[in-house]
């Protein structure tokens, strides 16, 4: 059973500065970029340090980073991801994200009103990536389990997927709760808009 005492990333949250596996990484890459335009941009909102753009820009994929610190990819354009606006960046052949799964304070400011008072920040970054790109842009999202499972019926995400507003999930690849260094915490890969890949997979590690 679900034990939301334990599993209430509200309370015991993911870091933020907990980074993607480059095996992982490079994994997904062989799942998608056959499916995605070789010349078109690969763009990570929150790329820290550049595990899942790696691939893609050493296979020659225009690849840009965005986020609020320097944590290592060259070229990273310091700027916080809600700030974009329409047209201050092309129009992406994926986005690729890894968002932090907790609100900081800062951020939870930012956020209020537009997204109800406890968001997931995942929801909050996939609402953005929509609002700049439009609902059929290619996604690649990790999640918490939370931000597809843990809903009620007239929850947002679980409204957003019901009616419409959301693109259907393409995809789902599930990871193991150890598949971050030093943590255990529970997520999955969502892929939106990517044709011709597995309804479910596993990732092997």
């Amino acid at each position: 059973m679900y034990n939301l005492s334990r599993n209430n990333f509200y309370d015991n949250q993911k870091s933020s500065t907990i980074y993607t596996p480059p095996g992982l990484s490079q994994f997904i890459f062989d799942l998608v970029q056959d499916k995605i335009e070789l010349s078109g941009l690969v763009l990570d909102p929150c790329v820290g340090g550049g595990s899942l753009l790696a691939p893609f820009a050493a296979a020659g994929f225009p690849a840009i980073g965005i986020d609020i610190t320097d944590q290592g990819w060259p070229d990273t354009h310091l700027r916080n991801y809600l700030d974009v606006k329409p047209g201050d960046y092309p129009q992406p052949s994926l986005v690729i994200a890894n968002p932090p799964f907790n609100v900081e304070p800062k951020t939870k400011l930012m956020m209020k009103g537009e997204y109800g008072s406890r968001p997931l920040l995942p929801e909050v970054w996939f609402k953005k990536t929509l609002s700049l790109f439009g609902r059929d842009v290619p996604i690649v999202m990790f999640a918490p389990y939370g931000f597809r499972l843990n809903q009620t019926i007239k929850s947002r995400c679980w409204q957003a997927f019901l009616t419409g507003a959301f693109p259907p999930i393409s995809s789902i690849l599930s990871l193991p709760k150890d598949i971050y260094q030093d943590v255990l915490f529970h997520s999955e890969v969502l892929f939106f808009n990517i044709p011709g890949l597995k309804p479910h997979d596993f990732f092997p590690g």
